[in-house]
């Protein structure tokens, strides 16, 4: 009689109940893949977000360990994130977490608006292009004579030769202007009109818009770029950039919480200083609009790129043309396109852009070969540190190519060179780092604040993991130790040894 063939003949042997073990885990693991649905797949990745923000670096012979966002929003005094994340060149999710102010507690959601800094730039930039594809304007059009006019009227000295501009040389960064970022003005000060900050003249804050000859063709990152594309642009249409971009953009995608200039009936999330409290009057005003003026939020500002990024790569014409989507988003110069700034090369190819005002940070981040990315905006001037731990946390859970955090090696000195760094230094006469020593790192205690350890990376550079922070000593001719920088993100601050 034949015996009856046993698929998974547990008792037979140790070794083949173990084999038919795991093989039959392996078929629960593929019906348990194969049945999730795309929502219970978003759900997963949200909920390990929320669990998963990653650290800049972490020591050596450890793990990097996973982070709650609401425990990291905490830490860092951060009142509210908003995100919007995209899979598969649509939006996948968007979610908001925390509060538009800290008095009253108002809780944020998806519309609510955020200044955006430098994004402000890549929506400007498209409404050129809409202007462009209608021959209202050019890119090659001459903005030389206009700047020339406008930045040394009522000066005594005039230029020597004519000035060499275009649009595109603008949208680009590539006019050769110095670099600068305009700091904006509270409410209820004066405002100084587009002409007055090229002049760098009074209420206008900035100095003069120099622009260095020997750079010309350079990339150089400015405001000054857009201010001067902003003021051509205007005077040459006959209306304002909020009228041109409400027309050109932001009515045919639908975007109602999108605007530059102050907020009307918008529902807005007020900025926060790096300390947690409110800035005075919850925002400042930039007349700068094309450079740093745009409100948005990362669901209505994702859209805007989806757009984008399906004309150039459907070849299907949406905002703008696909010839024209793909020159904005194609380098123009290194590290620049035509308002997006532009890293790396094939499947790594990212669009990465991060946005800075007054108690505001935003950051855009999009892998046109693989499909995704994300918009992150928070109210606080902390935020970027916080969307940085985000965008690991994001990179793990999607497997991106960058945003990994850093293993960082221990080292360790001789014990009189981290004495020689021990004392007091003076930022100022208020405000105090009081270094010590223990065993292999230092002890860096400010004034009303938690101290904090920092570990050797070379013989005058100091490092620490929670948070991230960089010290660097400085030494004279002699080798005394005269005094530190500090390093935060974009914060920096100096500091002179006293004792």
């Amino acid at each position: 009689m034949r015996q009856r063939m046993n698929l998974f003949p547990f008792k037979k042997s140790t070794s083949v109940r173990a084999g038919g073990l795991l093989l039959l885990i392996f078929f629960n693991w593929l019906l348990v893949v194969s049945c999730q649905t795309p929502e219970s797949l978003t759900a997963s990745r949200i909920k390990a977000l929320e669990k998963g923000l990653l650290r800049a670096v972490y020591l050596k012979g450890q793990r990097p360990e996973k982070l709650r966002l609401i425990d990291r929003m905490d830490f860092y005094k951060v009142p509210g994130v908003s995100l919007a994340v995209m899979d598969k060149y649509q939006i996948e999710w968007l979610k908001t977490y925390g509060y538009k102010e800290i008095i009253h507690y108002k809780k944020l959601t998806p519309e609510t608006a955020f200044q955006t800094g430098e994004l402000s730039q890549p929506v400007a930039a498209t409404s050129v292009m809409r202007l462009i594809e209608n021959k209202k304007l050019r890119l090659d059009d001459d903005v030389g004579p206009t700047y020339q006019e406008v930045a040394f009227a009522g000066r005594k000295i005039k230029p020597r030769e004519k000035f060499s501009m275009t649009i595109a040389s603008l949208l680009s960064h590539q006019a050769g202007f110095y670099p600068w970022i305009s700091p904006g003005y509270p409410l209820r000060t004066a405002i100084p009109d587009l002409a007055q900050v090229l002049r760098g003249e009074s209420p206008a804050t900035n100095f003069f818009s120099f622009r260095g000859f020997d750079q010309e063709g350079g990339v150089r990152f400015s405001d000054f770029n857009y201010v001067l594309l902003q003021l051509y642009v205007e005077s040459k249409i006959g209306q304002k950039l909020e009228e041109i971009t409400r027309t050109e953009i932001l009515n045919p995608l639908g975007l109602k919480n999108t605007f530059y200039g102050l907020p009307a009936n918008q529902e807005i999330a007020l900025g926060h200083d790096r300390q947690g409290p409110e800035i005075e009057g919850g925002f400042y005003q930039y007349p700068e609009a094309a450079a740093r003026g745009l409100w948005s939020n990362p669901a209505e500002y994702l859209k805007f790129m989806v757009n984008l990024l399906d004309s150039a790569r459907t070849g299907k014409p949406g905002l703008i043309s696909a010839d024209l989507a793909r020159k904005m988003l194609s380098p123009q110069a290194p590290g620049i396109g035509f308002g997006f700034r532009l890293e790396g090369e094939r499947e790594h190819f990212k669009i990465y852009m991060k946005g800075k005002t007054t108690g505001y940070r935003a950051a855009i981040l999009i892998y046109p070969a693989l499909g995704q990315g994300v918009v992150i905006m928070t109210n606080s001037d902390n935020g970027w540190i916080l969307i940085d731990e985000i965008l690991r946390g994001l990179s793990a859970i999607y497997d991106w190519p960058d945003f990994k955090p850093e293993e960082k090696p221990l080292y360790r000195l001789d014990p009189s060179i981290y004495q020689q760094y021990c004392g007091r230094y003076e930022v100022n006469e208020n405000y105090f780092l009081d270094v010590s020593n223990e065993d292999y790192y230092l002890i860096v205690h400010p004034t009303g604040q938690s101290p904090t350890k920092f570990y050797v990376e070379t013989q005058t550079i100091f490092f620490s993991v929670d948070p991230f922070i960089r010290i660097k000593f400085n030494l004279d001719e002699q080798g005394k130790v005269t005094g530190l920088v500090l390093w935060q993100e974009d914060y920096e601050i100096r500091a002179k040894k006293i004792s």
